[in-house]
């Protein structure tokens, strides 16, 4: 290439050779562009790598040449991994392999980087497939070069599968084998460097795993091996490792001589991004020795080198570190500034256990009133409470209520979560509306268009355009009930708006911004809804930036004691009658097993009052009928008999208890499963035949119907 090509956009000189000869020097170019423009972050290199390699694929099927026109796509597709643009470089290497005439190193090499691709657009299972397929491909090669890419790859896939299925499973253990393949391939092809880098990728992840001692031994060779080529760089990044390793069993003071001519070494040679992270592990292990002036100093140094390198997710990381190490001696109002900094730096994070930290971190920073320990007098007006834990509750939602964050709210159905969601948008000043949403009670084909609008002529019954519910809480805050029932399109949409404060209305071609504080309720476990791939993993860890739990009202007896008081008050108001509650009755009410939580408990409360008469007095015996049947007591011998066996006493003590509600229901037995608790009643019959047979004979006939409820025609 000497003379021919000089650098990053400059045109290579390829006047007067032969056509194959200038298709070869233009992929050259591409390639070296691609690459130094990715190493220096010098903007456009991308597209002038492929504009070069297109030039040369054009040449290339000009003249019919297959192999090297699919290897001009392989490097086109590569520009596009490199810029995100992962559907195109998907087509584009699907291309590439459709014109390949035989199966060796090329093919192997354009499925390692279409696996490349899927893994970076978070399809791992699909790369282990490709990847599969690429090994099988590699094989029967013996190309040590080849197979170590393969299996470092591999080892790649698998830890990232390990963390998407929750750190669980064997994923991690195939990573270890992996990388442990790719360093002997390496080794055996004489690619020191690249051995080294996996030696110190097999120490992290050991590091990782809680295996130190293994780590230790995986780092030191990688040192030893960087050493030996004279990189400095390298050497000191590996050494960052070390430390890690160090402050995890506690020598901190060894971690610190390591850490710190690595950051000495790293600062020479202008390496930004590790520079970062190498003083983030050192603020750590200053904290750790209780040099807390040069840990925060630390921190600060790391966040803005990150910030100059345009890594905002390590300057992120170092903030957050800060505030973790750091929390017990800085003031309130450091603790909320880095939070709010952090925050900021990691808007675009989608990795869970870095926002699970930052989430700790906003509890920290939030945390208990002040630092002197006196708790904020928090008015709980508009929400009725006695309980002490319910005020504690309260005082957190105020502190929350004055950031920007979204706030899911948890607890059963009637536990108060709107009543407390209308209470936080009031504390957090913001003067738009507070919009609520039943996201449960709109269908699928609808919530779209409900949440962000849409203009006229998107659909049939489009006849004007509609806001939307986000554009109507603009300024204000937007309570998503029931969230776990949107669709994972509409899922998208919010994540969106949430990160980027964008919304895009049904049927129009422009975003729009919106400034909305959006508070999410939910009476189901989200996260067995996120196991099963019902709700984006990305949308869950930025809803969840603070959690609110409210307890069941049958656990908070104070709590329904205040309710109910509250309620009697409302209602004899509202019916205008003078009916008196004896405190036995009011107790009573407080007691009941209210599985509507406050809605049932105001209904019980309204139906007594309604039915009684002016100046009635209430007493506990009146509310009887809203306790729950006692069930049959089994009678217990007073020594066990010969031949008894548990599993008998349990059967017939159930059969006496279905026995009892067929008979209350007049032997209906989807009303009996309701009375027993089942949420299906073919459940219940299941078990009647499995265990009860006797009594399967005793449901309700059934009525026979005519097969249509259409009238026939008289003939």
């Amino acid at each position: 290439m000497e003379g021919l090509w000089q650098r990053v956009g400059e045109r290579p000189h390829v006047e007067g050779l032969g056509r194959e000869a200038a298709a070869d020097v233009l992929l050259c170019a591409a390639i070296l562009s691609g690459r130094i423009g990715s190493a220096n972050q010098i903007e456009g290199a991308q597209e002038i790598a492929k504009d070069l390699a297109s030039e040369s694929f054009a040449a290339y099927d000009a003249l019919g040449l297959r192999d090297k026109a699919s290897e001009a796509l392989v490097e086109v597709a590569h520009c596009y991994w490199r810029e995100a643009a992962f559907d195109e470089a998907r087509v584009t290497l699907r291309d590439a392999l459709g014109r390949l005439t035989d199966g060796g190193e090329l093919k192997a090499l354009a499925l390692l980087r279409l696996a490349v691709v899927e893994s970076s657009d978070g399809k791992h299972a699909v790369a282990l497939s490709i990847l599969q397929e690429a090994l099988s491909v590699a094989e029967p090669l013996r190309s040590h070069h080849l197979l170590g890419l393969c299996h470092n790859e591999l080892a790649i896939t698998f830890k990232n599968l390990y963390v998407a299925e929750g750190k669980s499973g064997d994923r991690l253990d195939h990573a270890f084998i992996e990388y442990t393949a790719a360093s002997y391939h390496f080794e055996q092809a004489g690619h020191t460097r690249y051995c080294a880098r996996v030696e110190n990728n097999l120490g992290f992840l050991f590091y990782h795993a809680g295996r130190y001692d293994e780590g230790n031994e995986h780092l030191a060779r990688s040192r030893r091996l960087f050493s030996s080529m004279k990189d400095a760089g390298s050497v000191a990044q590996v050494d960052e490792t070390r430390a890690r390793v160090l402050i995890a069993q506690g020598k901190n003071t060894e971690s610190l001589k390591v850490i710190k001519p690595a950051v000495a070494a790293l600062r020479n040679g202008g390496e930004n991004a590790l520079l970062a992270e190498a003083l983030t592990t050192m603020g750590v292990a200053l904290a750790r020795l209780g040099r807390l002036d040069e840990s925060l100093e630390s921190f600060r140094l790391a966040a803005t080198t990150a910030e100059n390198a345009g890594d905002n997710n390590s300057a992120g990381l170092a903030t957050l570190s800060g505030i973790e190490e750091l929390h017990g001696a800085l003031r309130r109002d450091e603790l909320l500034s880095l939070y709010s900094r952090a925050d900021e730096l990691l808007s675009t994070c989608k990795d869970g256990d870095i926002l699970s930290r930052l989430r700790a971190a906003a509890r920290i920073a939030l945390g208990p009133a002040d630092r002197s320990g006196e708790a904020s007098p928090v008015s709980g007006e508009g929400f009725v409470h006695a309980d002490e834990r319910t005020a504690k509750l309260l005082a957190f939602a105020h502190r929350a209520a004055v950031t920007s964050r979204p706030i899911v709210i948890t607890g059963e159905t009637g536990t108060g979560k709107e009543a407390l969601a209308r209470l936080i948008h009031t504390w957090s000043g913001r003067a738009g509306n507070f919009i609520p949403i039943n996201c449960a009670a709109i269908s699928d084909t609808l919530i779209e268009s409900q949440l962000f609008g849409h203009v006229r002529g998107a659909f049939t019954d489009a006849h004007k355009d509609n806001p939307g519910a986000v554009r109507e809480a603009a300024g204000g805050t937007l309570f998503l009930d029931e969230i776990g029932e949107i669709n994972e399109h509409v899922q998208a949409k919010l994540l969106r708006l949430i990160e980027l404060g964008e919304i895009q209305p049904v049927g129009s071609s422009a975003p729009a911004h919106v400034d909305v504080r959006i508070i999410a309720a939910t009476n189901r476990h989200l996260r067995n809804s996120l196991l099963e791939g019902r709700f984006r993993k990305d949308l869950y860890y930025r809803l969840f930036t603070f959690e609110m739990f409210l307890l069941p009202l049958r656990e908070r007896p104070l709590d329904a004691l205040a309710l109910a008081r509250h309620f009697i008050a409302e209602q004899t108001i509202q019916y205008r009658k003078a009916v008196h509650f004896t405190d036995e009755s009011v107790i009573g009410l407080s007691v009941l097993p209210l599985q509507g939580n406050a809605r049932e408990l105001r209904s019980i409360i309204e139906r007594v009052i309604l039915n009684a008469e002016d100046g009635d007095v209430i007493t506990a015996e009146k509310l009887d009928e809203f306790r729950p049947a006692t069930l049959i007591e089994p009678a217990l011998p007073e020594s066990i008999p010969p031949g008894f066996t548990l599993k008998r006493a349990v059967l017939e003590y159930e059969r006496r208890v279905i026995e009892l509600a067929l008979a209350q229901v007049k032997g209906s037995v989807s009303h009996a499963a309701t009375l027993l608790g089942y949420k299906h009643h073919q459940t219940f019959v299941a078990m009647l035949h499995m265990r009860h047979k006797e009594l399967a004979g005793a449901r309700k006939p059934v009525i026979p119907r005519n097969k249509t409820i259409f009238k026939r025609p008289s003939r």
